[in-house]
């Protein structure tokens, strides 16, 4: 049976860095010298996913260093580069990568082209779409500023909320909005920690979305691309028993 309400991730699964921080991270490890095999760059991007879902680490950086501080992205950037199996020379490559990244990191906003015909369609079929995102600032602008802005019955920040994934809090405050018990809503997310684990301890149907294939067994449905949603949900198949009624 088609869920009731199907909520989703904003960054990393509706709207995308180009290029991602990871990639430009790496891509000037490689200039400065240190080329990582394809193993260690699945190792280093599978942590950054855990870092960036409040991991005790992040938290701790946080606390101690401040957002968005050169001191955070300087620790951020030492952690990174172990996590890459560079460890002994993290301190020194440390400094000259947060240089270079503050430097060259230049991203551009993109949704993918399937985003909004996807959105319109759920909504078509009468599901109630969310966005729930562990951004701290309300989401109804960024989203308008997107493209995206009529296409959500809800939006939700975790600073609005005062919970972050995989925090169960801030789905369930979502639900109650709308109106949806957790067994008849989907989140899709492309963080594991954060959105699959976060959805599946407060009652929620995950889907990650996991282009590369980061996470060959997250034990919940994977997707590739966002258009790829009503053919897993089924939504296609009862376009056509309707039509066919």
């Amino acid at each position: 049976m088609p869920p009731r309400a199907i909520l989703f991730d904003l960054d990393g699964t509706l709207r995308h860095s180009v290029p991602s921080g990871f990639q430009t991270f790496t891509a000037i490890l490689h200039d400065l010298g240190w080329p990582l095999e394809a193993e260690a760059l699945r190792i280093g991007e599978r942590w950054t996913h855990f870092y960036w879902s409040i991991a005790p680490e992040m938290i701790q950086d946080l606390d101690e260093l401040g957002a968005d501080t050169p001191a955070f992205w300087a620790r951020y950037a030492q952690r990174q580069i172990e996590a890459l199996g560079l460890g002994a020379q993290s301190s020194e490559l440390a400094a000259d990568v947060t240089r270079l990244m503050a430097e060259r990191y230049r991203p551009s906003d993109c949704v993918p082209d399937d985003v909004r015909p996807t959105l319109l369609e759920l909504r078509g079929r009468g599901l109630k779409v969310a966005l729930v995102s562990n951004r701290g600032e309300v989401l109804a602008p960024v989203a308008e500023a997107l493209g995206l802005a009529d296409l959500f019955d809800l939006t939700l920040s975790a600073g609005e909320a005062g919970y972050w994934k995989p925090a169960p809090e801030i789905f369930r405050i979502a639900l109650e909005r709308l109106g949806v018990a957790p067994d008849e809503a989907v989140y899709v997310g492309d963080n594991f920690h954060a959105d699959v684990e976060g959805a599946h301890n407060a009652g929620l149907i995950p889907i990650l979305i996991d282009p590369t294939g980061l996470y060959p067994e997250p034990g919940c449905t994977v997707i590739t691309a966002v258009g790829q949603l009503p053919a897993i949900l089924g939504l296609h198949d009862m376009r056509a028993a309707t039509a066919e009624g």
